[in-house]
C-alpha cells in the first residue's frame, strides 16, 4: 500500500489505496456513500468502481396537493429528515404512480407521463398516451378525461388507466413503464420502453383481464397474477412481447358479490388485498394483507409457489430477503445493520383502501417471524398526515 504523505495537517486521505477505498465504499449506506464520494477527486473516482450492497429501504413522503416538497426518511439516521424541493414546476399537483430505485414514474395534472430521478433531477419524457401502436385509439378530451375506440369501429367509450408499474436499470437507463386500460370489459396492457415514441398494446385475454389481481414489472418482464392464483410472464425486451411462462394451478376462484356496507351507520368489515412478489432469485410469492375497516392492525400471510408442482405453500421465513410490497420485489438483507430481515415493508396502499381513511399508521414494517409491527421513527409521524408514502431503495449513482 502507498504510504500516506505527511503534511502540516496530517496524512493525506486522498492518497489512500484504491483497494482500501473500495472496501470502505462497499460497506456504506446510500447517504454515507454520497458524502464519501464528494471528499476529493480520488475518492470520487474510486466510488465509480465500487458496488455497495448496503440496500436499506428509505421512506419518501409525498406532499399534500399544492406543495412542492418531499420528505425522505433514512432508517440509518433516525433523527434526521431530508427535504427535497423544486423537483418540477408541476410537481406540487402531480402524482407519483410508481417507483423504481431513485426514479419516480409521474403523471402531471395534464396527464403527461415522465420519469424523474429524485436526487439528480434527470427527467425522461414518455410518449403521449394518444400515441398508441395497436387496435385501440385513444383521444384526450380534457386534462384528465380520455375516450377510446377500436380500429374500424365507431363506438367510443370513456377509459381509465390502472395498475401503473415501472422498472429502470440505473446504469444503462433501460426502462419499462406499463399501464392497464379497461375498454368496456376489454383489457389492454400498454407499455413503453427506452427509445420508444409510442405505447405498444397487448390485449389481455381471460383469465388475465378483469380477473387480474396484481402486476409486477421487473427486468424487462411483466408478471400478471390473477384471482385464480396463476401467473403469466411476458418478456418485453424484444420488438414484440414474448410469453415465457404461464402456470395452471388447481385453485378455482368464484366471484362473490361484494358485501354491502354502510360506514355512516358504523358497519365494520375486513379489507383484504392480494399481492404478487418476485424474489431476488426469480421465485414467486403471494402475500395476503388484511385490516379491519375500523382498525390500524394489519396482518399478513406469505405463500411461495413450489416450482415442481405450481402449488402455493405457506412460509414463515424469507431467509436473507425483505419484501417491498409496493413494488412487488424483494431485496437482500444479509447482515446489514438497520435492515429488518424477514420483513415486509408496507405503505398501506392509500389508493386501494376503500372507505377506510389512510393514515401514518399504515406505513409499517411487519416482521414475519414475530408477527409484530414496527412503525417509522416518531419524528416523521406528523409529517405523513394528509400525504402518502412509499418505500424505495435508492440507487448508488456512480457518475
Amino acid at each position: 500500500m502507498d504510504s500516506l504523505s505527511p503534511s502540516s495537517d496530517g496524512p493525506s486521505w486522498s492518497k489512500l489505496h484504491t483497494d482500501l477505498l473500495h472496501m470502505v465504499f462497499e460497506r456504506l449506506g446510500f447517504a454515507d456513500f454520497q458524502r464519501a464520494k464528494s471528499v476529493c477527486s480520488s475518492w470520487h473516482s474510486a466510488s465509480r468502481q465500487s458496488a455497495p450492497t448496503n440496500q436499506i429501504p428509505w421512506l419518501i413522503l409525498f406532499p399534500e396537493k399544492g406543495k412542492d416538497q418531499c420528505l425522505l426518511f433514512n432508517p440509518e439516521e433516525k433523527d434526521k429528515i431530508y427535504r427535497i424541493q423544486d423537483l418540477d414546476v408541476n410537481f406540487a399537483n402531480s402524482h407519483c404512480l410508481a417507483i423504481s430505485g431513485s426514479w419516480l414514474f409521474i403523471r402531471d395534472p395534464s396527464y403527461n407521463f415522465y420519469i424523474l430521478n429524485l436526487f439528480t433531477r434527470e427527467r425522461i419524457h414518455l410518449p403521449s398516451v394518444e400515441s398508441q401502436l395497436g387496435m385501440l385509439k385513444i383521444e384526450q378530451t380534457t386534462n384528465d378525461m380520455f375516450i377510446a375506440k377500436l380500429t374500424d369501429e365507431d363506438d367510443r367509450r370513456d377509459v381509465n388507466f390502472y395498475w401503473p408499474r415501472f422498472w429502470i436499470e440505473e446504469k444503462t437507463r433501460e426502462y419499462v413503464v406499463t399501464l392497464l386500460i379497461d375498454f368496456g370489459g376489454i383489457s389492454f396492457l400498454i407499455y413503453s420502453k427506452k427509445g420508444d415514441s409510442f405505447w405498444k398494446q397487448i390485449k389481455l385475454t381471460k383469465p388475465y383481464d378483469v380477473h387480474l389481481a396484481d402486476v409486477v414489472c421487473k427486468d424487462h418482464k411483466i408478471y400478471l397474477y390473477n384471482w385464480s392464483r396463476n401467473v403469466k410472464v411476458l418478456d418485453l425486451s424484444g420488438d414484440s412481447p414474448r410469453q415465457i411462462l404461464e402456470t395452471q394451478g388447481n385453485y378455482v376462484w368464484f366471484f362473490k358479490m361484494p358485501q354491502r356496507v354502510f360506514p355512516h351507520l358504523g358497519d365494520v368489515w375486513p379489507i383484504k388485498k392480494k399481492h404478487f412478489v418476485v424474489t431476488v432469485t426469480g421465485e414467486f410469492l403471494r402475500v395476503k394483507s388484511i385490516v379491519m375497516s375500523n382498525s390500524d392492525v394489519w396482518t399478513f400471510c406469505v405463500y411461495k409457489m413450489d416450482s415442481s408442482n405450481r402449488e402455493w405453500e405457506k412460509i414463515t421465513s424469507l431467509g436473507d430477503e425483505v419484501i417491498l410490497l409496493d413494488q412487488g420485489i424483494t431485496v437482500l438483507a444479509n447482515a446489514i445493520e438497520g435492515l429488518n430481515r424477514n420483513s415486509i415493508y408496507f405503505n398501506g396502499d392509500p389508493d386501494a383502501i376503500g372507505y377506510r381513511v389512510w393514515s401514518e399508521k399504515d406505513v409499517l414494517i411487519y416482521n414475519i417471524d414475530t408477527q409484530e409491527v414496527e412503525r417509522p421513527h416518531r419524528s416523521i409521524c406528523s409529517s405523513i398526515q394528509s400525504s402518502y408514502a412509499r418505500w424505495f431503495v435508492p440507487n448508488f449513482s456512480r457518475k
